[in-house]
């Protein structure tokens, strides 16, 4: 489609990437749908962290959309508001695991489900620069040992931390 037609549909180029987000927040959420998040476990714990990590072809190129907001966000409040919509976004889903995971018992008693959020988004962060700067850095079977020891590691009372 020809830019001056996307320019009719939509104003301006952060209203177009806030569609692009929440395709991007849609998909992700319809595939969640379809795991029983009822009942969960370490390893669908694992999975569900797993979608949020650009492993593929595809999900770096879903995942551009959230380099790109954080490339414009700092010169451009409209790129700032879409990227914090997306980063709510990815928080609040993150927490809802998290209290799922209180529920069933796979969360240690002593952690803070809202401190855990914070470390869980770094962490799919991080590892999303890392596989959208170089896919080669690190393999599927690797990242699913970081998630699976970080999902094991919350089950696990909170380290007392010495300042």
């Amino acid at each position: 489609m020809p830019k001056s037609s996307i320019g009719h549909y939509v104003g301006t180029m952060p209203q177009l990437m806030g569609l692009a987000v929440d395709q991007l927040i849609e998909a992700n959420t319809d595939y969640l749908l379809t795991l029983d998040l009822i009942e969960l476990d370490p390893e669908k714990v694992t999975e569900v962290l797993y979608t949020l990590v650009p492993v593929s072809e595809r999900r770096r190129h879903m995942s551009g959309v959230w380099l790109l907001l954080v490339a414009q966000a700092s010169a451009d409040q409209e790129f700032a508001e879409v990227l914090h919509r997306l980063n709510a976004s990815v928080a609040e889903g993150l927490r809802e695991l998290l209290v799922g995971m209180a529920h069933q018992g796979l969360l240690h008693a002593s952690r803070d489900v809202d401190t855990e959020t914070r470390r869980l988004h770094a962490l799919i962060d991080g590892l999303g620069v890392q596989c959208m700067t170089d896919p080669a850095l690190r393999s599927e079977a690797d990242i699913r040992a970081i998630l699976r020891a970080e999902v094991a590691a919350l089950s696990e009372p909170c380290a007392t931390r010495v300042r």
